[in-house]
C-alpha cells in the first residue's frame, strides 16, 4: 500500500463568527477521519480519540477585541461620569418607578 502525503489545511478568520465557524469544520474534519479508523461504528469511541496521534496548531490574536473592550470601557466611564465632551453626560440616570 502507498501512502499518500496528507493534505494539511489552513484556516483565516477576521470575525469571531468566522473564528467560531472554522473550529467547527476543524472537529468535523478530525471526526470524519477518524470514522475511518472505526468504519461501520456509528460512533467515535473516547479511546480512539485519545490514542490517534494528530498535529494541531491555532494562534489566536485577541489584541483587536481587547482594543475593543477598553474603548467601550473608556466611552461608559465617560458617560457614567458625566464628561462634558459626552452630550448625554446632563442626562438624569436615575430610575423612577412611575
Amino acid at each position: 500500500m502507498t501512502l499518500v502525503d496528507p493534505p494539511k489545511y489552513e484556516w483565516e478568520a477576521a470575525t469571531a463568527q468566522e473564528a467560531q465557524t472554522s473550529l467547527e469544520a476543524v472537529t468535523n474534519l478530525i471526526d470524519a477521519h477518524l470514522k475511518t479508523l472505526v468504519p461501520g461504528d456509528p460512533f467515535i469511541k473516547n479511546d480512539t480519540r485519545r490514542n490517534t496521534p494528530i498535529k494541531l496548531r491555532i494562534s489566536l490574536d485577541l489584541g483587536p477585541v481587547i482594543q475593543a473592550i477598553t474603548e467601550s470601557r473608556q466611552l461608559n466611564e465617560q458617560f457614567q461620569a458625566g464628561d462634558d465632551e459626552n452630550p448625554g453626560a446632563d442626562y438624569d440616570r436615575t430610575w423612577q418607578a412611575p
